[in-house]
Parts: structure tokens; sequence; C-alpha cells
């Protein structure tokens, strides 16, 4: 069985997901409030800019909600899934240049190089760092002894975990809903 995260690592990953989120809304409400009175009231000639703001706002904010959930369920997903940080050699390898760090969810390191191997900017990664004529990618490319469950500090590596919950946000959503349409004997307010 794997061990679950502990409560510290929750916690460091919700402040990370909060962070971006709390940035959003602080952003959307000077948006909106550009349209306001002090009081709080729209400014009469303002409504049309005003409801422009409001859906263009929304919008964003339905967007960064599907990203956001996608990454809750990663934290509270069973086997638990938490930050890896994956080593792979890049250009200059050959020659001592430290290898490029990502930053991914998954249940182990194998898991989680699944999951980067599949990220659209990490593909193209590959495709730019690769030679003309070369054909390796893969798990030779990945330095083991480097690679590990967490992630260091900010700027140090390059987090793909918004892209990750992002793709995973396109695929639940491509599929429907979780929850079975409801039925007239479960639909609320109605009885047999």
């Amino acid at each position: 069985m794997t061990p679950r995260p502990r409560p510290g690592y929750l916690f460091d990953d919700l402040r990370t997901l909060l962070a971006p989120v709390q940035e959003l809304q602080q952003r959307h409400q000077q948006r909106l409030d550009a349209h306001r009175s002090e009081d709080g009231e729209v400014i009469e000639d303002q409504y049309a800019d005003y409801d422009d703001a409001r859906l263009e706002t929304a919008l964003e904010a339905s967007d960064a909600l599907d990203a956001l959930v996608a990454q809750l369920e990663v934290l509270v997903a069973d086997p638990p899934r938490r930050a890896f940080t994956l080593a792979l050699r890049g250009p200059g390898a050959d020659e001592g240049q430290l290898p490029w760090l990502f930053v991914v969810n998954g249940t182990d390191l194998d898991d989680a190089y699944q999951k980067l191997s599949q990220l659209p900017s990490f593909q193209q990664w590959l495709e730019d760092v690769r030679h003309p004529g070369t054909s390796r990618q893969g798990e030779e490319d990945l330095v083991s002894g480097q690679s590990h469950p967490g992630v260091r500090g900010p700027g140090t590596y390059i987090d793909l975990r918004l892209e990750q919950a992002r793709v995973l946000a396109r695929r639940t959503s491509a599929r429907g809903p979780l929850l079975p349409p409801a039925t007239p004997s479960s639909a609320p307010g109605r009885t047999r």
C-alpha cells in the first residue's frame, strides 16, 4: 500500500494552488472596480463595458476553476499522487551540462515519467532538443539519481503541473459528467 503524503506536503500544495487563484480574483476585482463608483455601484455610462468585463472574467474564472478542480482531484486521488522532479539529459549533457528538471504529479517516478511524456510542452521540448536524425527519446534520458519525489525551490525546475491539470480537465470534460443523469426517482424534489 502506498503511504499517504504528509500533512505538510498537502499544505504546501494547497498554498501553491491558492496563490494563482487569489491573484486571479484580485485582478478580476480590479477590472470590475474600474467600472464602479466608490460606493460600489456601476457607473451609469459604463454598463456595457462592465457587462463585457464580467463575461470575460467569468470565462477566465471558469477555465481556471476546471484546472483547479483537476489539481485538487490529483491531491486527493487514491492512490495518492504527488509532485515528482524528473531530471532529463538535454543538450550538452555529454559535455557536463546539468540535466533539465521537470515537475509533474504522479503516484511514483515511473508514473510521473509516463505523465510527463504525454504533455504537449514536453513533447515540444523533446522535438526542440533532439538533433535532426536522432530518434532517441525515452527513459534512457531520465537521470534517475537526480529524479525524486517533491520539488526544490521555485525557479530551479520547469513546473508542468498546471498544464497536466489542464490536460486532465479537458479529458474529463470531453468524457462528460462523472455522475449519471438524475432519474425521476432520484431527482431533487421528486418522489415516487
